[in-house]
């Protein structure tokens, strides 16, 4: 279970799963479920027709499992994940998987669990998994559901970590410091996705960071109005520094590569070389452009109140064409109304890994990063 749901559910709920039943498939419960959705099958009424199909008594509709993947979802979704309420949440996705058909004689029971729960486009994103089980525990449908809802639960309630980053993070952006365009432009669309990863270059942080970054690209669509961010949160570092922070930044991306790269290629587009002017960081194939962002930051655009990671995609901003162009210029401009200057960094070096920790490097800096051998695609 992802870390979101294990700061906001008691252990209790992380472990058991909701559990509906149960629920003893009498002949007659099969018949008043079929005649209350109108389908006259008669395998859902006579053995001898059941029988003639191949089973050994009267079946019930597929959709009685979907009745009771509901009420194992709803025990779910009353628990409150992340803080919202799901009454009137939006199914961004289901499915439903049919082992075998329900059968008269069957003693059947849901057991559902929530299997990730994250903040993303300006809500709580959860995925719900059912399954259906015969009396001896084997599954007869699995579903699996994903939904979204914008709606906090009405009253107090417990406010956590990813909460508070995520608004700390639309303050940051909205305010007057802030330059990025584009991220406004996410905020705005409930596009950015956000989620706490821990302390900063430790194994645990850098598993969330690559678990969050797989979700995050499989609802990603780069085109030209899309505006769509991945931001890695992580705890306060005892040493505010500029190049504290870039040393432990570089370490953190260092693991990440390691453990990405023994199941994905570096993106084929990009170099891996950090001192090429074709450089981007690779995470499942997938090249992004990162943008660090700490207390302790000399750029007022950088500041921000804890430690964190921007991914930004840059098949995205290719499918963007002139508008990228566009807006770069209108972020560096406002840069320059806001600061006095344009980023130095932006300015005076073509390779982007100079960028990533918003320090200004001197010219003999050397990236600490090294690609796996072997892994890479472009060799520019």
């Amino acid at each position: 279970m992802g870390s979101v749901a294990a700061e906001l559910l008691s252990d209790a709920d992380t472990q058991a799963p909701a559990l509906v039943g149960p629920v003893e498939m009498t002949g007659d419960r099969i018949a008043e479920f079929a005649d209350a959705i109108g389908d006259p099958h008669p395998a859902y009424r006579s053995a001898e027709a059941a029988r003639a199909l191949g089973y050994p008594d009267v079946i019930a509709p597929p959709t009685f499992a979907v009745r009771l993947a509901a009420q194992a979802e709803a025990a779910v979704v009353a628990r409150h994940p992340l803080g919202y309420d799901y009454t009137s949440a939006v199914h961004l996705s289901q499915e439903y998987r049919h082992i075998r058909p329900i059968r008269k004689g069957d003693v059947l029971t849901a057991r559902a669990r929530l299997v990730k729960a994250r903040q993303a486009m300006g809500g709580g994103l959860i995925s719900v998994e059912v399954t259906i089980e015969a009396e001896d525990g084997t599954a007869v449908t699995v579903s699996t559901a994903q939904m979204l809802s914008t709606h906090p639960v009405p009253g107090p309630a417990a406010v956590g970590t990813e909460e508070r980053a995520y608004g700390a993070l639309a303050e940051f952006i909205g305010g007057d410091s802030f330059v990025c365009l584009g991220a406004r432009a996410a905020l705005k669309r409930n596009t950015i996705s956000l989620r706490h990863c821990g302390e900063l270059g430790s194994a645990n942080a850098v598993r969330n960071t690559l678990a969050g970054l797989h979700d995050f690209l499989e609802s990603l669509e780069p085109g030209e109005r899309s505006y769509a961010s991945f931001v890695a949160t992580f705890d306060s570092l005892p040493d505010t520094s500029e190049r504290a922070f870039e040393d432990t930044m570089w370490r953190h991306l260092q693991d990440m590569h390691d453990r990405d790269s023994r199941h994905h290629p570096w993106s084929t587009q990009y170099a891996p070389d950090p001192s090429s002017p074709r450089f981007a960081f690779s995470v499942g194939g997938h090249p992004f452009f990162i943008v660090g962002l700490h207390p302790g930051a000399s750029r007022p655009s950088r500041r921000f109140t804890m430690p964190a990671l921007v991914f930004n995609s840059h098949l995205q901003f290719n499918a963007m064409g002139r508008t990228f162009f566009k807006m770069r210029k209108r972020i560096r401009d406002r840069d320059h109304d806001l600061n006095g200057s344009v980023n130095p960094s932006l300015v005076t070096y073509r390779s982007e890994a100079r960028h990533y920790s918003g320090r200004m490097t001197d010219s003999d800096w050397g990236c600490p990063f090294v690609a796996r051998p072997g892994e890479s695609g472009s060799t520019e």
